[in-house]
């Protein structure tokens, strides 16, 4: 006959670890789109909650705690996932504001598509850009990175042990700053052939004004935007490798700063 009895400690050590791990998956850009069931959500926290249980060892707070604590306690470790989850949408967003500014100059701010993860109206370069960043995202295999950064947060930070201090706010301020630094670098070979192409087409305005310069420069700035984004897309490889390392680093860091 098939028996289910499991221990308390590890039925109340496996809700623990689903409600850390679910809170990241549900915000992982790759997973937090609508249009991903439900269903498969919370069927991928519970396996990946399943298959952490034999390697969590931190110490279980009391069973008898107050209702009151036990709320904080499921608040605190909802935070823990949340917050690594917020560090690699904050990378995405600066990947999707590069699209976004430098759709705006090529002409496209009117071409929009529906974004699956929002279901919000976006520049259809901030798509491209997105799904580029995504593809390279799982080419190289930085996943790996969350769910290290997973098991690590299990080691180092016991059940309702996180301590939010200063250090992770202006960790936080620090990786908003750099999501638009990230823009800026993305977006730069685009945005400064577009600046140059504006002033070269004010220019012929000028000297030659029997073209018509509303005309001609729409299509020219598309093609040369459309140029200039695949020569810099193999860059844009090696930058954005080297920019998942640094949130690698910084997930470690965060994750000293909350025990």
């Amino acid at each position: 006959m098939l028996s289910l009895n499991f221990p308390i400690e590890q039925v109340y050590r496996f809700l623990f670890i689903l409600v850390r791990v679910a809170s990241l998956l549900f915000v992982i850009p790759f997973l937090d789109s609508r249009s991903v069931p439900i269903l498969v959500k919370v069927g991928l926290a519970m396996s990946v909650a399943w298959l952490l249980l034999p390697q969590v060892h931190s110490q279980l707070p009391a069973l008898n705690t107050s209702p009151i604590a036990f709320a904080l306690g499921i608040v605190s470790e909802i935070a823990i996932g949340l917050l690594i989850g917020l560090m690699l949408q904050l990378l995405f967003v600066g990947i999707q504001l590069a699209g976004q500014t430098a759709g705006f100059q090529m002409g496209f701010a009117i071409a929009n598509v529906v974004d699956p993860a929002s279901s919000m109206q976006i520049p259809i370069l901030s798509q491209f850009l997105n799904l580029f960043t995504l593809m390279i995202f799982l080419s190289l295999d930085i996943h790996y990175y969350f769910i290290k950064a997973l098991v690590d947060g299990f080691a180092l930070i016991p059940f309702w042990g996180a301590k939010l201090d200063g250090n992770v706010f202006q960790l936080i301020t620090h990786m908003v700053s750099n999501s638009f630094v990230i823009a800026v670098k993305i977006g730069a070979p685009v945005m400064v052939a577009l600046l140059l192409t504006s002033v070269a087409l004010g220019i012929i305005a000028r000297t030659v004004p029997q073209m018509q310069i509303f005309i001609v420069a729409m299509p020219v700035k598309i093609i040369l935007g459309l140029l200039f984004l695949g020569f810099s897309l193999p860059f844009c490889v090696n930058f954005l490798r080297g920019a998942f390392v640094e949130l690698g680093q910084a997930l470690q860091s965060v994750l000293r700063m909350l025990t």
